[in-house]
């Protein structure tokens, strides 16, 4: 059993359930707003895997797939959480928003890779988002629902991470380069279409787009820069042998 399969059992457990029955003070502007705005990213979390799973078939081991699986099982229970949420707000549910088709159809663009790196992309921008709701809404339940999915986007992270790290091993510099160049790119893309969606809801709550950027920037180093690391126990066994 791989080391992720037994992360996502042992993340099942002992999951503090929010006390969606306690009463809101968020101002009737702000409610309706911050209700929109997660109705959209619950849209996104929503989704079986059948397309992911249909291209990754034939490319990962049974541990692979098993994790696979557990990680779309929590992306589930991440929709789970923002429905709870939304409708606790007095919002409702969408079935279709622009930048969920948008996305779907980029995920589905280029083949499994591409997917991953769609989904890693996400899971980096949605960061940004949730840090800022869990800091800037004063309100019990909402914090607890985004320290929660904060607690599990962090492992979303690093397990794109360690499966990515298996390809860039095996990379020239001039292809490592280029991913990271397009990789970039679609952080960029993302977090404009992100501010484009839920900007409004954000400086509600005191924040900017500046702010939003650079935390959706730093969240991307951090994850060039362990990649990058990938590399290093093979340089330092050159070296050493040297």
């Amino acid at each position: 059993m791989s080391h992720w399969v037994r992360h996502y059992r042992a993340n099942r457990l002992n999951r503090p359930e929010p006390d969606w029955n306690l009463p809101c003070s968020l101002p009737d502007d702000l409610r309706g707003q911050l209700a929109q705005s997660l109705s959209h990213f619950q849209l996104g979390e929503t989704g079986g895997g059948t397309f992911l799973f249909k291209q990754a078939a034939p490319q990962c081991d049974a541990d692979d797939l098993e994790a696979l699986e557990m990680f779309v099982k929590e992306e589930a229970e991440h929709a789970r959480l923002l429905a709870c949420l939304v409708k606790r707000l007095g919002g409702r549910l969408v079935k279709r928003h622009w930048t969920h088709r948008l996305f779907k159809l980029a995920r589905r663009a280029g083949g499994f890779h591409f997917e991953i790196q769609m989904l890693l992309t996400a899971e980096i921008v949605g960061t940004a988002y949730y840090e800022m709701i869990a800091e800037g809404v004063k309100d019990a339940p909402v914090v607890e629902t985004m320290n929660l999915m904060l607690h599990d986007e962090a492992s979303h992270v690093a397990f794109h991470l360690d499966r990515l790290k298996t390809c860039w091993r095996d990379w020239l510099p001039l292809e490592r380069t280029a991913w990271e160049l397009q990789f970039q790119l679609l952080i960029l893309a993302a977090c404009r279409a992100a501010w484009l969606d839920h900007g409004r809801c954000l400086r509600g709550f005191g924040f900017t787009w500046p702010e939003f950027q650079r935390r959706a920037r730093r969240g991307t180093i951090r994850f060039l820069d362990g990649l990058r690391t990938a590399a290093c126990p093979r340089q330092k066994a050159s070296l050493a042998t040297a």
